[in-house]
This record gives C-alpha cells, structure tokens and sequence, in this order.
C-alpha cells in the first residue's frame, strides 16, 4: 500500500516533512499509534499511524477514528498534489466589542465590482441550516473601493450562506455562497485585529490570540502557553468561553497546543508583499496600473496560485524565503493567493490608474499610562522617560542626538518598549522608506522675567520627585540676594533638607538669566 506521501515529525526548528522508510529507522518495531502524536498529515494537520509491516510495507495511514475524514490525500490517494480553487478562499470573520461581559462578529465582504447593479441589489446573510431572519444588506451599506465589515450577530454558528438578489454571477469569484465560521471545538482570532484564524495559519510566539471554543476549556498546566479566561456568554443551552492565549516559546509543548486547533506554530508566518511596480495597498487589495508585478512570499508555502490563471514565475530559485515572484496581470481583477491545503493569504490585484494614496499604517505610541503621544515636538519627557510603541507593519526606530546613536526593529502587532529618554533626542519610526512618526525631545527655553514675584510663582509650581538639596543652593541664594522673597524660600528648602526636582531645574534657569543680565549691564 502506498504510504502518505505528505507526513511531519517534530524537530527543535519546528515541523519537518519525513518519509516512511525514514520513520521506520527511527522506530523500528511495531505500530506507532496516531495517539501518540509523533507523526502529523501535513495536509489536513491530524496525526497519523505508522503500520508495523506485519503484513505490507510500512506505511503512514490515517486513523479511522479520525474527527475529519475529508483530508484530501485520504479522498483522492496518496501523491496528492496540493491545490485549491478560487471558491476556497474563506472571506474574513472577526470578533470584535469584547469586553468582560460580550463579543460579536462580524463578516468582511472584499471589494467586488457592484458599481454597475441596480438599487435595489442586496445580499442576505444568516447561519446555514438554522431557521432565523437573514441579514440584510443594501448596496448602499457596501464600500467600493475597499472592504465591507457587516455585522452578523453574537452568536456563533459554523456556518453562514451568502446570497444576493438583483445581482450577477461574477460576484461568486470575490464572494462565495458558503462562509466558514466558528469552529465549536475552538477558532482563534487574531488578538490585534480580531481577524479569525485560517485553517492551518501560522501562529506566532509572544503574539496574543483570541481562542472562541463551545463549553468550557480544560487546560492543564502549560510550561510555555499564556492562558487567561475573557468571558463565558450563554446561548439557549450553549455555553461559549472565550481567551486570551499566546506561547512564550517555540516548543514543542506549544506547537502541539495550537495544532489541536489546526494552526501552526513558526517564525516565519506566511505573507505576500508587493514590491514593485508603484502601487496602492488596502485591505484584500493592490491597486496597480502595470502588466506585472513582483512579490514577496514569505513562510512555509506550498504553491502560490493565480485566478484567472496567470504566468507566475519565482526569480530566485536558492533561497528559502522570502521568495520573489513575477505575476503576469492578465485580468483587470487578478486574485493571488498563496497557501498550503489551501489558501494562507490572499489579495486582488485591480489594474486601474493611479489617482488616490495608500492607507498609513496603523500606528500607536503611548506612555506607561496608555495615554497617546502625538507625532510632533514635545517639551515634557514621558512618565520614567519611556514610550511604548505597536505597529500593524514591521519596521524600524531610528534614535538621534544630532546623530543616529541606536536603531531598533519593530515587528508587526508586537509592542516595543523605549526607555532612558532625554531631551535633545528625536525617535523616528520607519516603515519601508517612510517615516511614518516622529517625536523630537526639547526643553523649553524659558524666558526669565526680573519680577520676583513670576519667579516665585515659577519655582514653586511644580510637581514631580523632591531631591536632597544640592549644595549649590548656597552659591545661587548669595548670587539672589536682591531677592528677599526668594531667598527665604531657599533657606526654607536647606533648611528641610530636600528641594522638588523641577523646582531646582527652574530656580537654577532663573539664577542663570540674572546672572547674564547683571554682565550684561556691567558692559
């Protein structure tokens, strides 16, 4: 009997592909069990036997009391070759308003070419197989020149059927008629975005995702899976949980965790990133106005495949990632997709002229607080000096003082932390070729007035840590002498033993501008 030809074994870098006669050395005696969790069908990520050769050659098999019997390499035979069509592209599902008491959901229609139907054109979405009033949407509720994000409920069911009225049988190539949804044994999410998981994503350490399951999650204790619970919400007799989960180190412990809810733990998750020609990028698309573009596929990917079916050619043949390509754009709309079983990531390239801009990437920075820090310049330090940075692109924080004095990666959807701040510093964070924020650090030069009174007031409003008083207090209450008031609130301070931090900053620009201008006089 043939063996699957499509088979993993786990290795310290992450799953390996292995062949029969290769476990066979490895385990030489007897049948290793799919209980066992050593040996995973890459194809439809369930693990798998390897037969004792009692009887036939050794050989990997699926198990028959498998939850899924749909691999395809257990339909069709062994020597499958991985494929998938342009009906396989799931549209996006996300949860979002997740608070300690509810979430809901929502379904992501890409960009489709409506503009030409009617009024009175509407699409219908409810739950397969379950009798309940469909959604309704008009086509004024559609975007069109980007992604439509419709809400369909709270509750979550597997499936959900899309269907339009007044329509036209293009829009089944951009939406299909049966959505996949939430998976009752458990669907994860993209924490940062609330995008729901592919089946076999890509997984990331350190990086937090939402898992959705029905009933309650039984968890043991995990040596390098973060688990903490949100909320447990009731539907008739349906109890749903949802968490936060992430892995705190590429294990094999956390490979096999996530791979319980088919996805993949690496690091080097699947990606497609244009390159060039010129182009506009949105959610699900790239608008260009050229016959060809080139990409970046990253990851672990098996094909990468074109609807309509268009010249793809890889540049460089000796590396194993990122990977170039060429697409031939020999349709207006031109889906590119790249995957494993199936589709991983996905976008359209629409070949139209160039007459808008591309969106910015998301970008936040804020304090120890969580207060925002806006682009710009900027007189005060933040709280212990230090600013936390998060960006939905990777990219890079360049530090200056009138030269670059450091420079730091920032990964997509991973928070930075940027401490030992001080003024005369400039942060600039760069994505691609862009800076796309900027903060410069600089005191605020103050202009001392003679009246001892605004000086006063000046010293004494400030707030901050207190100091033990210097010793230079002394030389600036000899220098201050025309002052009476203010020297006695220094005698004050010497006297107590300590001085505001900020206060003595002040006092000590105020002692500085009398000076110069006694100088000044005397020439």
């Amino acid at each position: 009997m043939a063996s699957l030809t499509h088979v993993c074994m786990w290795s310290d870098n992450g799953w390996k592909r292995i062949t029969a006669e290769q476990a066979a050395k490895l385990h030489p005696g007897g049948t290793v069990s799919a209980h066992s969790g050593l040996f995973m069908c890459e194809l439809c990520g369930q693990y798998v036997s390897l037969t004792d050769g009692a009887v036939q050659t050794r050989h990997f098999r699926h198990s028959a009391y498998e939850k899924s019997k749909n691999c395809p390499e257990r339909i069709l035979g062994a020597g499958y070759s991985i494929s998938y069509g342009s009906q396989e592209h799931d549209l996006p599902i996300r949860i979002t308003g997740v608070s300690a008491a509810s979430f809901r959901f929502e379904i992501g229609l890409i960009r489709a070419p409506i503009s030409s139907l009617t009024k009175d054109f509407c699409i219908e979405i409810k739950p397969k197989g379950v009798s309940t009033t469909p959604n309704v949407f008009t086509k004024e509720r559609l975007n069109y020149e980007g992604i439509t994000y419709l809400p369909i409920g709270e509750r979550p069911f597997e499936k959900y059927t899309l269907n339009f009225k007044n329509g036209i049988d293009k829009l089944r190539e951009f939406w299909p008629a049966e959505i996949t949804g939430i998976d009752p044994e458990g669907t994860l999410f993209e924490k940062s975005s609330g995008k729901k998981l592919t089946y076999d994503a890509d997984v990331e350490i350190e990086k937090e995702y939402y898992l959705l399951k029905r009933g309650y999650f039984y968890r043991r204790s995990y040596s390098s899976i973060r688990i903490q619970e949100i909320v447990q919400k009731q539907f008739g007799w349906e109890s749903w949980t949802l968490y936060i989960v992430s892995a705190s180190a590429f294990s094999e412990e956390a490979a096999r965790f996530f791979l319980d809810f088919h996805c993949r733990l690496t690091e080097h998750p699947v990606s497609l990133q244009p390159v060039w020609p010129l182009f506009v990028e949105g959610n699900y698309i790239v608008k260009h106005s050229q016959d060809n573009m080139y990409m970046l596929v990253e990851g672990n990917v098996a094909t990468v495949k074109t609807f309509p079916s268009a010249a793809v050619c890889q540049l460089n043949h000796n590396v194993s990632y990122p990977k170039l390509y060429e697409v031939h754009c020999s349709s207006r709309q031109q889906l590119i997709s790249a995957g494993r079983t199936q589709a991983l990531q996905y976008t359209y390239f629409w070949k139209e002229p160039l007459n808008g801009v591309g969106s910015s990437p998301a970008i936040l920075v804020t304090d120890l607080s969580g207060s925002e820090i806006e682009s710009g310049e900027s007189n005060t330090l933040p709280h212990h000096k230090t600013l936390l940075f998060k960006s939905t692109f990777d990219g890079e924080l360049i530090i200056s003082n009138n030269r670059v004095v450091d420079k730091r990666k920032i990964v997509a959807d991973r928070q930075l932390e940027l401490n030992g701040l001080s003024y005369g510093v400039s942060v600039q964070l760069v994505i691609g070729l862009d800076v796309v924020w900027e903060i410069n650090f600089k005191k605020r030069q103050v202009s001392i007035t003679d009246n001892e009174v605004e000086i006063l007031k000046r010293i004494r409003n400030a707030s901050g840590i207190f100091i033990p008083a210097p010793h230079s207090l002394r030389n600036i209450l000899a220098g201050m002498s025309r002052y009476p008031q203010i020297c006695q609130w220094i005698r004050e301070c010497i006297r107590e033993g300590t001085i505001n931090e900020q206060s003595y900053r002040r006092l000590q620009d105020a002692y500085r501008s009398i000076s110069t201008n006694k100088q000044g006089d005397k020439l």
